[in-house]
């Protein structure tokens, strides 16, 4: 059997995370990783019940992607600020002299 090497980041809220290692967990899985390929490896889109998850799974993979874009943006404004209050800084001291 190969070793699994390969991560596939998945964002979940604590709610889910809580609700998925407690079935993992009943259905016996040592594991969430295994609990998640074996239900990777039995997905089929052409099931309805597998193909309303897979939107589901869609969605919520959608939904955490922008909630990531905006955190990035938000840090990325922070730090642009806190570049320009250390710009304005170092200028204030080579003016003084200090530098």
């Amino acid at each position: 059997m190969p070793i699994a090497s390969k991560r596939i980041p998945v964002l979940v809220t604590k709610g889910d995370k809580t609700r998925f290692e407690k079935k993992a967990k009943s259905f016996g899985f040592r594991s969430m990783s295994e609990f998640a390929r074996t239900a990777m490896n039995r997905f089929d889109h052409r099931t309805p019940t597998d193909a309303a998850a897979f939107e589901g799974l869609l969605k919520t993979v959608r939904d955490g992607t922008q909630e990531a874009e905006r955190a990035i943006d938000h840090t990325l404004a922070r730090c642009d600020a806190s570049n320009k209050r250390m710009a304005a800084l170092d200028h204030w001291m080579h003016q003084k002299g200090y530098l």
